[in-house]
């Protein structure tokens, strides 16, 4: 008996853990910033809801603190929408780096940010930078 109790417990501890929606005030708020927004999925990664989902034809990442508080979303970009100073930058700084990745951040004190992935040899770096170009992180 102990047993079958202890198996229910950790049952439904397991059940608790893998909620099947998202929090309501995260839905709430998601709906006000994107209402058009489809094919939502999410994630739970250390108190940050992480949502997945398209806009016109576009994929969209929204990130969420624990209490459904947005706090940036991020667009993949073609090369060819960087800033002219982000793309100086690559050349003169970077130009022996290969792009993986663009994608334009959009943050809640209203900064729009670049995060480009690169890659020398077999390290891959993620860097940001501001519109002016400057690099802001760069980290492995």
């Amino acid at each position: 008996m102990k047993q079958l109790i202890s198996i229910l417990l950790i049952g439904l501890m397991f059940c608790a853990c893998k909620q099947k929606t998202v929090p309501k005030e995260i839905q709430i708020k998601i709906s006000k910033i994107e209402p058009l927004a489809r094919n939502i999925e999410w994630s739970l990664k250390k108190d940050l809801y992480r949502l997945h989902y398209t806009l016109n034809n576009h994929n969209y990442t929204s990130y969420f603190d624990k209490d459904g508080n947005w706090l940036e979303t991020e667009s993949e970009i073609d090369e060819s929408d960087l800033p002219i100073a982000i793309s100086n930058t690559l050349t003169e700084k970077l130009n022996d780096y290969s792009i993986i990745d663009i994608e334009l951040v959009k943050t809640v004190d209203t900064k729009i940010l670049y995060e480009i992935d690169l890659k020398k040899g077999d390290k891959i770096y993620d860097i940001l930078f501001n519109e002016s170009g400057k690099i802001l992180r760069k980290k492995i």
